[in-house]
């Protein structure tokens, strides 16, 4: 018959032995060990950030060309798109003129108005 106490004692050198796989070892109470510089390691994906900061920029893109170019010229290189194949009506879908890139876009053309020399 196996012995308990020699089943506890394999089974304290395997969780041993995997936490030194893992990395980790035996520290000191109340010392700063490797436990403390080394943060744990993220288990989730943050998916949120990257997607805001690709609105984000293409947004800006759509105010700054439709600031440059002007809304009827913007509108006739969407309506281009419209015509297009399957990515150009998905591009001219991204690119419309929605809210806030045409309030956005306005307060630009102000601005440049502003600035720009008296004639």
């Amino acid at each position: 018959m196996a012995d308990p106490n020699l089943r506890d004692f394999y089974g304290r050198i395997y969780r041993i032995q995997k936490r030194h796989r893992r990395g980790g070892g035996f520290e000191a109470t109340g010392t700063l060990g490797r436990s403390y510089f080394v943060p744990p390691p993220s288990r989730s994906i943050n998916i949120v950030r990257p997607l805001v900061m690709v609105v984000i920029a293409v947004t800006f893109v759509k105010v700054l060309m439709l600031a440059v170019i002007g809304p009827a010229d913007y509108a006739s290189r969407i309506a281009g798109l419209q015509a297009g194949g399957t990515i150009d009506r998905v591009g001219a879908v991204v690119m419309a003129v929605d809210p806030v890139t045409g309030f956005l876009a306005g307060k630009i053309d102000d601005l440049r108005g502003k600035l720009a020399p008296a004639k």
